[in-house]
């Protein structure tokens, strides 16, 4: 599990960034709010499998690499690429909706 939260942690912090940065004219803040959750949820759900990959792979791995000196390095580049694509969902998703980023 604590490998887990290695690799999902950034893609939660990442989705904390706010739906501040997005706006598009007319539409209340609430409303951006809800469009940008529904955004990040399809991130979480498009990550999942991914994720769940990782944490397999660290946990089969994670003693080698550990061996090397190379584990904290693993967790890093998949936690880096899982938040670059969870940032990238979103971004795709909002833009989608109509928004642009850059705030109210």
């Amino acid at each position: 599990m604590r490998s887990w939260l290695h690799v999902a942690w950034p893609v939660a912090l990442a989705a904390c960034a706010g739906a501040a940065g997005w706006s598009k004219p007319g539409v209340p803040p609430a409303q951006v709010a809800r469009d940008y959750a529904e955004c990040r949820h399809a991130a979480e759900l498009a990550l999942r499998r991914d994720s769940n990959i990782d944490t397999d792979i660290l946990a089969t791995r994670g003693q080698d690499w550990a061996r090397l000196g190379a584990l904290q390095s693993k967790r890093e580049d998949y936690a880096d690429s899982n938040s670059a694509r969870s940032g990238d969902i979103v971004e795709r998703c909002m833009i989608g909706k109509g928004y642009t980023a850059g705030g109210n």
